[in-house]
């Protein structure tokens, strides 16, 4: 394979990553967006509110990392229907403080307004809103799918410029340090 073939095909593979990552970032939005303008909201009464953990073990350190995450019950009343669903925070964090911090927020017995799919008034969200931890996912793709496209780009670019090498005899594309010319065995030693 030669330089540029490498480079059209590491390109090609960044640029396709790039595009699905940046597709991943809209489809994710579009559902965090629906869940804003579509999804009703109640009053809901918080029955308990704590801060949950579980370990993650990060390969490439070879450590394991204790993670947070705040998960709020409620209780609530859709159609006549009483429903008690537990919702976890959007994301989680190796700080236990921030996560306590955000159960604090939510004391058993207040009172908060909580979003509910119509289609399954179990599942809910407490945390929906115009927020960055709202939207971390597609924060996240977007901004991966920008810097694997940007270098995919820059790549194919970068191949499309590669001096191309071709015989003399007939003219076809030969590598960097091939003597003779495999489809005609012309000399290309006035090539360099």
């Amino acid at each position: 394979m030669s330089d540029k073939n490498g480079l059209r095909l590491v390109g090609g593979i960044f640029a396709f990553t790039g595009a699905a990552l940046l597709a991943a970032a809209a489809w994710t939005g579009n559902q965090q967006i629906r869940i804003l303008k579509t999804w009703p909201e109640v009053p809901a009464t918080v029955v308990d509110s704590r801060v949950t953990h579980y370990v993650s073990h990060d390969s490439g350190r070879s450590r394991d990392t204790t993670m947070f995450k705040t998960e709020v019950a409620f209780r609530y009343r859709v159609e006549g229907r009483k429903f008690t669903t537990p919702s976890s925070s959007d994301y989680a964090s190796s700080s236990y403080s921030e996560m306590k911090r955000k159960a604090d927020a939510f004391p058993p017995g207040s009172v908060h307004t909580i979003k509910y799919n119509p289609a399954d008034p179990n599942d809910v969200r407490h945390t929906a809103g115009y927020t960055f931890g709202f939207f971390f996912l597609p924060v996240l793709f977007g901004g991966m799918g920008l810097v694997f496209g940007g270098i995919g780009t820059v790549l194919l670019k970068v191949s499309g410029r590669a001096k191309v090498r071709l015989c003399p005899a007939c003219r076809r594309e030969v590598e960097k340090g091939q003597r003779f010319c495999p489809q005609c065995a012309t000399p290309l030693d006035t090539l360099e």
